[in-house]
């Protein structure tokens, strides 16, 4: 499958939809994404439903996509991951540091408000 990438912007978010293989040929434009959303001060959720592969060139773009978000007190969550994805994200320990949710509703839910009381 052909790698890629659209953006959906909501009230509480943008969501990255991402669809194919996450590798070496496609971490640029992968990373450049994240990195453009982060830059944009609004939490990522990550939707993964549909990539059939990530290799440690994607999994250091969402490392390096997250560690920026939270320079900037940005969020990131990941969605949706495919059993065979979600158990490199285990066995790295990736999903310790970046959170992952079943639903797109359980991430955006998961977010700190941005109201003020």
């Amino acid at each position: 499958m052909d790698f890629d990438i659209s953006l959906m912007r909501d009230d509480r978010c943008t969501v990255v939809r991402v669809q194919g293989d996450i590798d070496v040929v496609s971490r640029t434009r992968f990373e450049e994404t994240l990195f453009e959303v982060v830059d944009s001060d609004e939490p990522v959720v990550v939707d993964m439903r549909e990539v059939t592969f990530c290799d440690s060139t994607g999994l250091n773009a969402l490392v390096a996509a997250n560690r920026r978000a939270l320079q900037r007190d940005g969020h990131i969550a990941l969605v949706a991951l495919p059993p065979r994805v979600q158990r490199v994200f285990r066995i790295t320990g990736i999903d310790r540091y970046i959170p992952i949710y079943d639903t797109l509703r359980e991430a955006i839910v998961a977010f700190p408000s941005t109201t003020t009381p």
